[in-house]
Formats: structure tokens, sequence, C-alpha cells
């Protein structure tokens, strides 16, 4: 594997975060992972960070909403989105905090019944080999998208509920 040159200056380590930031944003976790990398001294690490902080390019709070937001939209539940932020370093309780508020029991409970009535019609297509198959493999899938037990649990039976008027 290769190993990138050691950044020995300030302005060395200010501009390397801000082409890493021109690509995509981070936490400042993962920013402190990519500078320990580079070989970087601890105190220009701070350095570089309060520079960074201080202009506004590194804000975990602004970083977890937008993340939060967009992982919603791809029908991302709660606990999957925990932990993509945790592995990308971002604290524990702002990542609590922001799912609390952008993210309740109700909210998650009624994204997993929509999740799963427009993804309905893929489970019915599937040939059933034991009874229950359907509804075990809609509920892996609603707990592989992240969403707790419950909410996968109260989508199954509300989308494949008996219904005796079909034929």
């Amino acid at each position: 594997m290769k190993r990138s040159k050691p950044l020995q200056t300030e302005d060395q380590a200010y501009r390397y975060a801000l082409w890493l930031l021109n690509r995509r944003a981070h936490s400042r976790g993962e920013m402190i992972g990519k500078l320990k990398r580079r070989d970087l001294p601890f105190e220009l690490q701070g350095k570089v960070l309060a520079r960074l902080e201080a202009k506004r390019f590194i804000d975990d709070r602004q970083f977890t909403e937008i993340f939060i937001r967009s992982k919603r939209s791809q029908n991302w539940g709660p606990r999957k989105i925990e932990l993509a932020l945790l592995q990308k370093k971002v604290p524990r309780e702002l990542v609590q905090r922001s799912l609390g508020t952008d993210f309740t029991r109700d909210q998650e409970k009624e994204q997993a019944r929509e999740l799963l009535s427009r993804q309905r019609a893929r489970f019915m297509g599937q040939k059933e080999k034991k009874p229950g198959d359907r509804k075990r493999r809609a509920f892996d899938f609603l707990a592989r998208k992240g969403y707790s037990l419950e909410a996968a649990r109260l989508a199954v039976l509300e989308i494949f509920r008996y219904n005796p008027e079909l034929p």
C-alpha cells in the first residue's frame, strides 16, 4: 500500500484539509483521523481544526443534520443512520440528540410502513416456500434498513394483514 507523505507544516495540513472538505463534508473526528494518518503532530492538528471550525468548514451538528436528512430520503432507519454517523466519528451524544429530534418513534413507524407499502409488490411477487416467508423477508428488509424491531413488526402486520375481500 502506498504511504502518503507526512504533513510537516500547519499550512500544508490546512490546505490538505481544505482539499478533503472540497471533495465532501467531514466530521471533526474523521478529519482528526485523516490528519493523524499523515503524521501531523498533535499540536498542529489542534491549530488546523481550530481554523477550520472558526470558519465553520467543520461543524459536527450541521454535518449530522444534513447526513440524517440525506439518509432519511434514502429510506434509512434510525439505527442504520446512527451506526453510520458513529463510524464517521460523530460524538454519540450529538447523534442521539439529533436522531431524537429528527426521528420520533411515530415518524419511524410511519416511514417503515410507507416504505413497505411501496415495496409490497416485490414481496408478493416472490413465491412462498413456507407459510410466512413473505412476512419474514419483509421484516428482514426493514431491519436491514435500520428500523427498530417494533416499527418493522407493526409495518409488516399492517401491510400484510389478511383481507377477505381479495380473491
